[in-house]
């Protein structure tokens, strides 16, 4: 039983003020947290670069959707009677077409690789490729847990400012392609007599 009256603590166990916490208990506790936080921010880690393949993805699937309509367009144009060459014809062919350019440079921009990064990291790629092969391992080597979750953090931080630029550009990928059905449709119906 404890000293206090109305608090009880299981028999054998210390009352909270009689236990001696030591400074190496202290350390592996920190130590503990810091290897978790390290894990945490690998996961985030990996899941930030899924997010920015997810968006390659998609990017993927606009161009070859973009690529067919414009390919149909052209074959509909070439094999048009001139007479079927309106000027609304011209319009929404060229409204098709523009859509269509701008929806694949977009596209382009998603895939534009993005190589700047922390100044001094031994996680990026960039920077790791600066260094020899000894002093990459050295500097590893010597780099403290605190150290390592400071430069997973960076990581983490650069790869989201990535992953919104990347989803910046497919959103307007996706825009100007759903913008170009609706004269790629107006196009192929004049210029397609059946």
């Amino acid at each position: 039983m404890s000293s206090n009256p109305g608090v009880n603590f299981l028999p054998g166990t210390a009352h909270p003020a009689e236990v001696q916490v030591s400074p190496a208990s202290i350390d592996a506790a920190a130590q503990g947290h810091v290897r978790e936080r390290l894990a945490a921010a690998q996961w985030v880690f990996e899941r930030h670069l899924a997010w920015i393949a997810a968006a390659e993805v998609k990017v993927g699937i606009i161009v070859a959707i973009q690529t067919a309509m414009l390919g149909g367009l052209a074959a509909a144009f070439s094999a048009s009677e001139p007479a079927a060459r309106t000027a609304w014809a011209y319009f929404a062919t060229f409204l098709t077409a523009g859509f269509g350019v701008l929806s694949i440079v977009c596209a382009a921009m998603v895939l534009f690789p993005r190589t700047s990064g922390p100044e001094k990291s031994l996680l990026f790629f960039a920077k790791v490729a600066c260094l020899s092969q000894e002093n990459y391992s050295e500097s590893f080597l010597k780099s403290s847990p605190e150290e390592l979750l400071r430069d997973w953090t960076a990581q983490i931080h650069r790869n989201a400012q990535i992953a919104r630029d990347k989803y910046i550009w497919v959103r307007r990928s996706m825009g100007w392609a759903f913008g170009s059905g609706i004269p790629w449709i107006l196009a192929g119906g004049l210029l397609v007599k059946v």
